[in-house]
């Protein structure tokens, strides 16, 4: 373990002079938010050691808000505001479900949705649920504002369309339907909290018994999270079924690539990830035909 003592940490009190700071100092240092995922990488020497740019104060980045359909959310807010929030619970239960699962009830509290985003881990819980919700993420800089679509922000594993100077602001997505249902799930090695060796969501739109969308996003199985397009192909304009839900779930092989590594083995994960699939698949169905 690393001591931390010689990096010199920069306290903004305003978004602005957090991204005068960004740009007077490009390349030079490393965000800090909650701090979860970055103290450990730091410590372990997992990533190189830069000057931090501490934003935890920064509360205008702090905000659940529900504005003319669009759900907006500020990257600062934490994971337990985001589980209890009523505006995501009512419309983005598919994110409270994931937030949920993020980790102990100290992590909740402290680990913030931009960080999780920013930290690019193949199996961050929030990932699959802000995909099949068609999140687009809000960066600012000092020069202006970009805003990228989350499948678009990741380039590859740990690869982000980060601009130097750029800041991760603002989470957005469109409200969920009524004649939309959403649902989130994890697989970990421990009943206690655990990375993820296969977590996603799913969110399907249905008409008059039909599915008439259907978006699947799956994690901790490819060097990103990854859409299971050939799943959500066999279930659009299908009635959910035994059959149906099943060759959707045995679909998915065809969209990931996971690793060996110490939670699983490619095999396992390519199973637990058809399982869960199933499973889920059977649940919003029975939901569906009640």
């Amino acid at each position: 373990m690393k001591s931390l003592s010689y990096i010199d940490v920069f306290t903004p009190r305003s978004l602005e002079e957090a991204l005068e700071l960004l740009d007077k100092h490009r390349g030079e240092l490393a965000v800090l938010a909650g701090g979860t995922d970055l103290i450990i990488q730091l410590r372990k020497a997992q990533q190189k050691a830069p000057n931090l740019l501490n934003i935890y104060m920064l509360d205008e980045l702090r905000y659940i808000k529900h504005d003319n359909e669009i759900i907006k959310i500020g990257a600062l807010t934490d994971f337990a505001t985001i589980t209890e929030s009523p505006i995501i619970q009512r419309h983005a239960p598919v994110l409270a479900e994931a937030a949920a699962t993020i980790g102990s009830v100290q992590i909740l509290n402290k680990a913030s949705i931009g960080g999780n985003i920013v930290n690019a881990s193949p199996a961050a819980d929030s990932l699959p649920a802000l995909y099949v919700l068609n999140a687009t993420l809000t960066l600012r800089s000092k020069t202006g504002t970009r805003k990228v679509a989350i499948e678009q922000f990741y380039k590859g594993y740990k690869k982000l369309d980060l601009q130097s100077g750029e800041l991760l602001t603002e989470v957005s997505f469109p409200a969920m339907k009524q004649n939309q249902i959403g649902m989130f799930f994890k697989h970990g090695l421990r009943q206690g909290d655990a990375i993820s060796v296969v977590n996603g969501a799913i969110l399907l739109e249905v008409l008059n018994g039909y599915v008439k969308d259907a978006r699947i996003a799956l994690g901790a199985v490819a060097p990103t999270v990854v859409r299971a397009t050939e799943s959500e192909k066999t279930l659009i304009g299908q009635r959910l079924s035994e059959d149906v839900i099943l060759k959707a779930a045995q679909a998915c092989l065809t969209s990931i690539s996971p690793i060996d590594d110490v939670r699983g083995s490619a095999a396992y994960r390519k199973e637990m990830c058809v399982n869960y699939l199933y499973m889920t698949l059977w649940q919003m169905m029975r939901m569906v035909n009640l």
